[in-house]
């Protein structure tokens, strides 16, 4: 199977591993339900060349992260060659996949609701720069950033993402 590179999207990056047996922290963009067992594989930058790694095992560590087992990879030695690297998958295996759907970009212009105040307003821009992703949310002609860890539901059929913000929140 020949892989290129133009084809893949990027979907996070691995931290450390998890346990003793070989499973691997993700760090990712995507809503983690888009990622699972379903998908046959991850792809993962090995030393300039695109290499598929076959999921074993999947489950949702947190709305950002998934701890993923692969096929051939068994202890904390061999998880630990993941640590750091990219994580990709090809276009199509994703639910979204037209060119603004790489890492949160595509919300923008979804609208930002709190399960307890409602409808908070439109994202406006996405601040990708660092590991804590940020959505500039437009709040009553104020522009206020609400962490991607906070968001509990993307829904791309109406356009809206659910977020659960903290007690004291609007304080800050």
């Amino acid at each position: 199977m020949m892989i290129k590179k133009e084809e893949l999207i990027k979907i996070g990056q691995f931290a450390k591993p998890h346990g003793i047996k070989g499973e691997i922290s993700l760090v990712t963009d995507y809503d983690p339900a888009d990622i699972s067992c379903d998908d046959p594989y991850i792809v993962c930058d090995m030393d300039g060349i695109p290499v598929p790694f076959f999921i074993d095992s999947y489950r949702q560590k947190s709305n950002t992260t998934v701890l993923i087992g692969f096929d051939g990879i068994d202890s904390e030695e061999k998880a630990k060659l993941f640590t750091g690297k990219r994580a990709y998958v090809p276009a199509d295996m994703l639910p979204l996949h037209d060119e603004d759907t790489s890492g949160w970009k595509y919300v923008t212009g979804y609208t930002v609701s709190d399960e307890k105040l409602g409808t908070i307003g439109p994202v406006t821009d996405i601040d990708d720069k660092t590991i804590n992703i940020l959505l500039t949310v437009d709040c009553k002609e104020k522009e206020i950033l609400i962490p991607a860890a906070l968001v509990t539901t993307v829904d791309p059929e109406r356009k809206m993402i659910e977020v659960t913000l903290p007690d004291g929140f609007w304080e800050i």
